[in-house]
């Protein structure tokens, strides 16, 4: 980046956190609460009413195990479907600033995940002080993790924020589908309880992928990584240069559609 695209990207992103957090009452707080209520009720839901039981928490109870794995998901779903209308309520921006139109909707995610995930630290610290053992040094390699998911929601806004300017359908379909792609991820439950023919399934899911590693860094202490893990990282970061192109090569034509 020039000094100048950077000035605008830091820009971008401080009024994103100012107008959707900063300047209403309950911005920031809400961050928190309403993950909470979310993370309360599916408590009451699943342990109360189903009385469900994770056969591979070792332990460690349903509020942790569900904790560690919905404050990213949260970040990552709240910052594509906001990033996805981004040019769309930008648009008298597009064509008047010389700047990377690509920066709009990556601004949106940088300023919806590190505000998320402000809030993630913070519930961390709430399960800690009451008895949760988690593994601190699993912080270390769940930096780099959480990092990799922010550039998975980054290709994923390049390519949806780019469809919506020509595909006005994309934010009328996308809110269904990310509740699908939430409960097809194993965050409200393990991916142990699938029959073996919907766990292999389940495998070409990119979320499993970010959901168990992050448990098994925070909560288990499993560090462990083979050849396997490779897949999700080189996807993300293909997925994010295919992306940029496909953005660029479409953004020329911006102006006829907005």
């Amino acid at each position: 980046m020039n000094p100048l695209t950077d000035h605008f990207f830091r820009q971008l992103v401080s009024r994103a956190i100012r107008t959707d957090y900063l300047e209403n009452v309950t911005g920031f707080a809400w961050l928190i609460i309403q993950p909470l209520m979310l993370l309360a009720i599916y408590t009451f839901v699943f342990t109360t009413i189903f009385k469900a039981r994770i056969p591979d928490s070792a332990g460690i109870g349903f509020v942790p195990y569900l904790a560690v794995a919905f404050w990213p998901w949260t970040a990552f779903s709240e910052a594509v479907l906001k990033a996805s209308g981004s040019i769309s309520a930008n648009a008298a921006l597009i064509g008047k600033v010389s700047i990377p139109t690509e920066m709009i909707p990556l601004s949106t995610v940088t300023a919806t995940f590190g505000m998320n995930l402000a809030g993630y630290a913070a519930v961390l610290l709430v399960l800690a002080l009451f008895g949760t053992p988690l593994q601190w040094v699993g912080i270390l390699p769940a930096i780099p993790l959480l990092a990799l998911l922010f550039l998975f929601a980054c290709a994923l806004a390049l390519w949806l924020s780019a469809l919506q300017v020509f595909i006005r359908d994309v934010s009328q379909v996308l809110p269904p589908l990310m509740t699908f792609w939430f409960f097809a991820t194993p965050i409200l439950y393990s991916a142990s309880l699938l029959p073996p023919s919907v766990a292999a399934v389940m495998r070409f899911n990119p979320m499993s992928w970010y959901v168990e590693k992050l448990r098994a860094f925070l909560l288990f202490g499993d560090y462990r990584l083979g050849l396997a893990d490779l897949a999700v990282p080189l996807l993300t970061l293909l997925l994010l240069w295919a992306g940029l192109r496909f953005f660029r090569r479409v953004g020329n034509h911006f102006e006829d559609f907005l």
